[in-house]
């Protein structure tokens, strides 16, 4: 069966339409990871990530609110009874009577805060394997593009040759022979 020179022509320009398009999305995707993976915070993957980041800064936010009630409440008491004799300075006071101490609140803090920076190196490694997978698409669109652009007629001598041909310089003017 004879192949039908339409038949080939579409098929090499459909490749090279393809590879061009594959390295169109792969240089986004590249662009796209290497955004997320230096700002983690616009790279939520999912719908968990945002769920995980918001509850953290939910819970610093809680967390700050009771740090201060209970700071707020154990003033009011100690300047109340600051006459008692059963503490001897108003920091006794303050130590004993504010509720969670500070190793407490610091170590609720130091868990909130890993959590927040685990969700963040997730994204960064989801992040890396965008870019990973963007040059790998990139690569595999040159590689195709070269592969069947030199067999078309309008990429055959590289894209160079869709340069406009300057004018050409006219010959030089005829000698007269004596």
């Amino acid at each position: 069966m004879e192949e039908s020179t339409w038949v080939r022509s579409m098929y090499l320009y459909l490749m090279c339409f393809v590879s061009i398009v594959l390295i169109a999305m792969g240089t986004v995707a590249v662009g796209v990871g290497i955004v997320h993976a230096i700002a983690p915070d616009l790279g939520h993957r999912d719908a968990v990530d945002r769920i995980g980041i918001g509850a953290s800064n939910i819970a610093d936010g809680i967390l700050d609110i009771m740090r201060e009630q209970s700071n707020d409440s154990a003033s009011d008491y100690c300047d109340h009874w600051q006459e008692d004799d059963y503490y001897e300075s108003r920091s006794d006071c303050m130590r004993d009577n504010s509720g969670m101490d500070a190793e407490g609140f610091g170590a609720i803090s130091k868990g909130i805060t890993e959590v927040r920076s685990e969700l963040r190196g997730q994204i960064r490694n989801s992040s890396l394997n965008a870019v990973i997978r963007g040059l790998i698409s990139v690569i595999a669109g040159l590689i195709l593009f070269r592969l069947h652009a030199r067999h078309t007629t309008l990429y055959a001598n590289g894209i160079s040759s869709l340069k406009k041909p300057t004018a050409a310089t006219p010959p030089p003017p005829p000698v007269a022979m004596v």
